[in-house]
C-alpha cells in the first residue's frame, strides 16, 4: 500500500497515544483500526467535516477511500491477524450510491430498528471477526440509532524464542516489595535492545520477534516520565521516525531506562 498512508496511520497512532495514555488505567489502542473508518467517512463527507477528517487522517479526502481499502487488504495479508471494518446504517437511511459503491466489500450492514435484534447482530459480528476474543460489541444500540462504526483487530502469535518464568525481587518502583510474576530470556543479539532520545527523555525499546512476521516492541521510559509521551517517543523510534542506538553501539557504562552497557568477559582455555 501507499507509504504515505502507512506514515499517516503511524502519526495518528502517535498523536492518539500521547493524549489517551495517562497512566491512571490501562488501555489498548491502534490507529490501524480507526483510520480506515475515518477515511471512509472523509470520502463521503463535505464542507468543514470533510476538511477536519482529512486533517485527522493526514491525507487528502479524495484519496481516502482507496487508501482505506488498501490498508484493509494489507492487514488481511498479515498471518495471525484478523481485521475487520463494519459500518451499519438504519434501514431506510438514504445513502449516496457513489459513496456506498466505494465501501469495502462486506463492510456495510443494516440496522433493523429493533434494539435487541441489532445488538445481537453486532455481538455476533464482534465474536466472529475476533475469533471469540470479543464476545459483545461495546456499544448500546437504540431504536433511533442511525449509524454504527466498528473496527476489530485480533492478533495471535508465538515468540520465535520463548520466555521463561521468573519471580524477581523488586526494590524500586510501584511494585517494590510485592510478589510478582515475570518473564525473562537471553539472547546474543544485543541490538534487539535500543535506546532513543525523545522529548520525554531516554526510552529503551526491546524488539521481540514473533513467528508470523509481526514484531512486538516493548517500551520503557524513565521513572516519572508521562506515559503518553513515553509511548509516543517509543512509536517514533520503532517506526524509525527518530534515531535509536543499538545496545552493541552504546558506550560502556551508558544507560537507558532499565538497561546498562557493560563489557562481556568470557573465559578461554587452551585446547587439550
Amino acid at each position: 500500500m501507499d507509504d504515505a498512508a502507512v506514515r499517516a496511520v503511524g502519526r495518528l497512532t502517535t498523536r492518539w497515544a500521547a493524549r489517551a495514555v495517562t497512566g491512571e488505567r490501562g488501555t489498548v489502542l491502534t490507529a490501524a483500526g480507526v483510520w480506515p473508518l475515518l477515511a471512509l467517512l472523509a470520502d463521503g463527507a463535505g464542507g468543514q467535516a470533510r476538511a477536519e477528517l482529512a486533517e485527522a487522517l493526514g491525507i487528502p479526502a479524495g484519496s481516502a477511500a482507496r487508501a482505506a481499502r488498501d490498508l484493509l487488504r494489507a492487514l488481511a495479508g498479515v498471518r495471525g491477524l484478523e481485521a475487520a471494518t463494519g459500518l451499519w446504517t438504519r434501514a431506510g437511511l438514504p445513502l449516496e450510491e457513489p459513496w456506498r459503491a466505494r465501501l469495502p466489500e462486506g463492510a456495510r450492514g443494516v440496522l433493523s430498528g429493533d434494539a435487541e435484534t441489532d445488538a445481537g447482530t453486532l455481538d455476533a459480528w464482534a465474536s466472529e471477526r475476533t475469533g471469540g476474543l470479543i464476545e459483545r460489541m461495546p456499544v448500546a444500540v437504540r431504536r433511533d440509532t442511525l449509524l454504527v462504526l466498528a473496527s476489530a483487530l485480533a492478533l495471535r502469535l508465538k515468540w520465535i524464542r520463548p520466555f521463561s518464568p521468573w519471580c524477581p525481587e523488586l526494590t524500586g518502583g510501584p511494585w517494590a516489595g510485592r510478589e510478582v510474576s515475570g518473564l525473562y530470556r537471553e539472547t546474543a543479539l544485543l541490538d534487539r535492545v535500543r535506546v532513543a532520545r525523545t522529548p520525554a527523555g531516554p526510552v529503551t525499546l526491546l524488539e521481540v520477534v514473533g513467528d508470523t512476521g509481526v514484531d512486538v516492541h516493548l517500551v520503557l521510559g524513565e521513572p516519572g516520565a508521562a506515559p503518553g509521551e513515553v509511548l509516543a517517543g517509543g512509536i517514533a523510534a520503532a517506526t524509525r521516525t527518530i534515531p535509536a542506538t543499538g545496545a552493541s553501539l552504546l558506550p560502556e557504562g551508558s544507560r537507558g531506562p532499565a538497561s546498562r552497557s557493560a563489557p562481556s568477559r568470557r573465559a578461554r582455555g587452551n585446547p587439550g
